[in-house]
Formats: structure tokens, C-alpha cells, sequence
């Protein structure tokens, strides 16, 4: 009776089991597919929005836009013989033609829908384009007033078939002025905006995204 407890007090404690800590080789592993973004999420006539894609993989992108009055534009490429190939896992800013900002505020009020698709496959562009521009009759025959992305989607399945990644993000066309708030004795006119009716925004949007996988 005596001889159990004699050793169980002899003997080592039992090593506790390691438990396995978090891996961090692969820490971009739950990135979207693609990912499109804007500098800001609501905008004013006149304004250049700039704009930003991320795909996770190698691929052929097309970058859309129905504006607040249903008119589509390819933004990217600019042209349609231009090269389209991107590589993964590198952030590109979508640049109009001459470089400048992805593109300019025309419409004066509602809500605009910008679409980034990327492809595996080289994408077909013929339908689209006429003298090594966009085409803007044909892509005009869409009715993007009435639902944008599904305008949208449609022309990206002509261009890549039926299986592509997307992500689409939404910007507001205000009408309201926009007054600078005072942020200080060194630096009077801070950079954020105050939007009536929106509240104060301070630096850039940034939305969760959202990407959808189109097969």
C-alpha cells in the first residue's frame, strides 16, 4: 500500500504535451481573390478618384465602371491592345490615359459601381473595340441605370467566358459642398472632409471587401 504512493512521489511529473502555436508561413493565405478599392467612397462632381487592385494570382484584368447615369467605361486597360497581364500578390493603382487619376467625376449626383475582373486566360476584347479604342456604342447598349453590376458581369462574361474572379465596390455622387475642419495652430486645414448628412471621415476608405467567384 505503502510502495505506490512511495514512488508516485519519487517519480518526475509528466511532461505536459506541447501545444502547436500559430503558423505564420502563410499569412496572406485568407486574401481575396482580387481585390478592387477607391481613395474614397463618396465624391463629388469634378473629383479624380483613384484606385487600387489586388489580385493573389497571375491573371488577366479588366477593370469596369457604370457611372450614376448608366454610362459604362473600360478603365482598364485604357486601350484595348494594350497589355492587360498582372501579376499576383502586387498592389496596382489603376492609372486613366497620360497617367492620370482612374477617373474623373462627371455625373452630378447618385451612385456609381466600379467592377475589377481577373482571368486565367487572355481575355477577348474584339467585340469591344473598333480602330485599337473602346467601342462606347456597344458597351452603351447595356442598362446599367437599372442594376450595374448584373451590366457589368455581363460584359465580363463575354470578354472571359464563365469563369473569372470579381470584386465590385460602390461610390455616392454628392451634391453637397464639403468644408475643411480646422485641426490646429500649425496645421489649419487638416486633409479629412466633413460631408453633411454624412458625418466626419478622417483619411481614406477602407470597406471589408467583399470578391465573388464567378464559375
Amino acid at each position: 500500500m505503502f510502495v505506490p504512493l512511495m514512488l508516485s512521489l519519487l517519480l518526475p511529473p509528466p511532461t505536459p504535451s506541447a501545444v502547436p502555436s500559430p503558423s505564420l508561413a502563410n499569412p496572406s493565405a485568407a486574401d481575396p481573390p482580387i481585390k478592387v478599392w477607391l481613395s474614397n467612397d463618396v465624391l463629388m462632381r469634378g473629383d479624380r478618384a483613384r484606385m487600387h487592385v489586388k489580385a493573389t494570382q497571375d491573371g488577366y484584368l479588366v477593370v469596369l465602371r457604370a457611372d450614376a447615369d448608366g454610362h459604362i467605361r473600360v478603365l482598364f486597360p485604357v486601350d484595348p491592345g494594350d497589355s492587360n497581364f498582372v501579376r499576383g500578390g502586387r498592389k496596382l493603382e489603376i492609372r486613366g490615359r497620360g497617367g492620370r487619376e482612374a477617373f474623373t467625376v462627371d455625373e452630378r449626383e447618385g451612385s456609381g459601381t466600379v467592377l475589377a475582373a481577373r482571368s486565367t486566360t487572355p481575355l477577348k476584347f474584339d467585340e469591344f473595340a473598333r480602330g485599337g479604342h473602346w467601342d462606347y456604342r456597344t458597351l452603351s447598349t447595356q442598362a446599367a441605370d437599372s442594376d450595374a453590376e448584373r451590366a457589368l458581369l455581363d460584359i465580363v462574361q463575354r470578354m472571359a467566358g464563365d469563369h473569372f474572379d470579381y470584386d465590385e465596390v460602390s461610390y455616392t455622387v454628392s451634391n453637397q459642398p464639403r468644408y475643411r475642419r480646422y485641426a490646429g495652430w500649425y496645421n489649419p486645414w487638416y486633409d479629412p472632409f466633413y460631408y453633411p448628412g454624412f458625418g466626419l471621415r478622417v483619411g481614406f476608405f477602407a470597406r471589408p471587401y467583399r470578391y465573388r467567384l464567378f464559375r
